[in-house]
C-alpha cells in the first residue's frame, strides 16, 4: 500500500534509508578499534623496551598514554560532541608528553618518522573522523591529525631531534579522508534513487486505483442502464411512473456525478471510490488531508517518515486546525531534510484530554532550541505562529548528536472551534 512508505524501499542488502546510519556506525567503531590498536601496539612496543633496559623514563611514556586510552574507552560506549574534543585535547598533551619521553629514554631515536611515533598520531586521526556526517568526518580527522602533528613538532623541539613526516600517520589520514568523501558522495545517489523509488511507486498505485475505479463506474453504469431500461420496458404505456421517475432521475445525477471523476486525480478520484462503493485506503478522509500530503512531499524528496498513531482524531477536526497541523509538519520535515543529516523521520498522532498531539521526530543534528539559528525561522513563524492562531501550542526539544523532537499540540473540544472562529 503506498501510505505505508516502509516495503517498497527495499533493495539488494540494506534498505536505503537504514545503509546510511549502518554504515555511519560502521565507520565510527572500525576508527576506534583501529585507534585502540595503535595505541595498544605503543604500550607493547615501548613496554617491551622497558623490560629489556629497567629504564624509569620508559615507564613514563607508557603512563602518559593511560588518559588517551580511557577516553577512548568512554567514547566507545557512547560518542558525543564534548567527549570527542576532550579527547582531542588530552591526546595532544599526552602525545607531547609520550614524544618527549620516548626520545628521552631512547637516544638512538634522532628523527620523527619512526612507526611508534605514527602510532599516537593515527589513534587522534581515526578517532577524530568519526563524525554524524562525511565533512563532519573529514573535519574532526583534519582537527586530529593537526593537533598530533602540532604535539610530535614540538616535542621533537623539545628534545633537540629533527621532525620528518612520517608516511604511515599521513597516508592514515588521506585514506580516512578518502573512505568519508566516498561515502558522501554516494549518500547523495542513494537519496535520489529512494525518492524516484517512491515516486515510481507511488504513479504505479495511481493508475491501479483509476482503473479499478474506471472498471467500477463502467460496471455500475451497465448495471443501472440495464435495470432502468428493464423497468421503463415493463412500465404500462404513457407518461413514467412518478416513483421510478425519480428512481431514473437519482441513478442518472449520480451516474453523472461519478463518470467524470475517474478521469481526474486526488479528491476526485476518491469522490470515485465513494460513489461506486469502492473499498479503497484512498476514499479514507485522511488521503485528502493537509497532513497527508506533507508527508508525501518529503517522501517525493527523499526522506523516509513512518507514520504512527491514531489518524481519526486528526480527520475530525476542523478544517483550520487541520490544515495549520498540516503547514506546520510540512515545515518540520522539510527542516529534517534540509538541516538535520538524518534519512528518516517518524510522525506520531495521538489524542486524549481534549487536544490532539502530532510529534515529528528526527535522529539528526540538532540545535539549541532556545535559540535557533537565522535559518530555523521556519520553527518560529511557519510552525509556531501557525498553530498558535489556532489555539495551539509547540515544544521543541533538541540537542546535538541525538536528534530533534518538536510536539505540536491543537485543542479538539469547544477550544478548537473558539479558536478557529477568531482565526477566520
Amino acid at each position: 500500500m503506498l501510505g505505508s512508505g516502509r516495503d517498497d524501499d527495499v533493495s539488494l542488502g540494506l534498505p536505503s534509508h537504514l545503509a546510511r546510519p549502518a554504515n555511519s556506525r560502521a565507520l565510527a567503531t572500525a576508527a576506534r578499534w583501529a585507534g585502540l590498536i595503535c595505541l595498544a601496539a605503543a604500550v607493547v612496543n615501548v613496554g617491551s623496551a622497558s623490560l629489556a633496559d629497567g629504564n624509569v623514563t620508559s615507564w613514563v611514556t607508557l603512563l602518559v598514554l593511560v588518559p588517551m586510552v580511557a577516553l577512548l574507552l568512554a567514547l566507545a560506549r557512547g560518542r558525543t560532541a564534548g567527549l570527542t574534543i576532550a579527547y582531542l585535547l588530552v591526546g595532544t598533551v599526552c602525545t607531547y608528553f609520550y614524544v618527549v619521553a620516548l626520545f628521552t629514554s631512547t637516544p638512538a631515536y634522532r628523527d620523527t618518522n619512526l612507526f611508534v611515533v605514527a602510532l599516537p598520531v593515527v589513534a587522534m586521526t581515526l578517532v577524530g573522523g568519526t563524525g554524524t556526517g562525511a565533512l563532519a568526518g573529514i573535519l574532526w580527522a583534519t582537527l586530529g591529525f593537526a593537533l598530533a602533528e602540532a604535539a610530535v613538532i614540538f616535542g621533537a623541539a623539545t628534545t633537540e631531534r629533527a621532525y620528518i613526516p612520517d608516511a604511515i600517520s599521513l597516508g592514515a589520514y588521506l585514506l580516512l579522508v578518502g573512505v568519508l568523501t566516498f561515502d558522501g558522495l554516494t549518500r547523495g545517489t542513494r537519496s535520489r534513487a529512494q525518492a524516484a523509488l517512491h515516486r515510481a511507486v507511488r504513479d504505479a498505485r495511481l493508475v491501479d486505483l483509476r482503473r479499478e475505479l474506471l472498471a467500477a463506474s463502467t460496471a455500475d453504469l451497465h448495471d443501472t442502464v440495464l435495470s432502468e431500461l428493464v423497468a421503463v420496458a415493463g412500465a404500462q404505456p404513457g407518461p413514467l411512473d412518478e416513483r421510478l421517475a425519480r428512481r431514473i432521475d437519482a441513478d442518472l445525477r449520480g451516474l453523472a456525478a461519478g463518470v467524470p471523476a475517474a478521469e481526474g486525480g486526488g479528491a476526485e478520484v476518491a469522490g470515485v471510490a465513494r460513489v461506486a462503493g469502492v473499498g479503497l485506503p484512498d476514499a479514507d478522509p485522511w488521503y485528502d488531508s493537509e497532513l497527508h500530503r506533507a508527508i508525501e512531499a518529503a517522501r517525493d524528496e527523499g526522506l523516509t517518515v513512518d507514520i504512527s498513531g491514531d489518524r481519526t482524531a486528526y480527520t475530525t477536526l476542523g478544517d483550520e486546525a487541520r490544515r495549520a497541523l498540516g503547514l506546520a509538519v510540512r515545515q518540520c520535515l522539510v527542516n529534517v531534510v534540509r538541516h538535520s543529516g538524518s534519512p528518516s523521520a517518524e510522525v506520531a498522532l495521538s489524542a486524549g484530554g481534549g487536544s490532539l498531539s502530532v510529534m515529528v521526530v528526527d535522529g539528526g543534528s540538532g540545535f539549541p532550541a532556545s535559540a535557533p539559528a537565522a535559518d530555523r525561522l521556519g520553527l518560529r513563524q511557519s510552525v509556531g505562529d501557525r498553530i498558535a492562531r489556532v489555539g495551539g501550542t509547540v515544544d521543541i526539544y533538541s540537542s546535538a548528536d541525538v536528534g530533534t523532537t518538536v510536539i505540536l499540540t491543537v485543542p479538539t473540544g469547544p477550544e478548537a472551534a473558539v479558536s478557529e472562529g477568531r482565526a477566520g
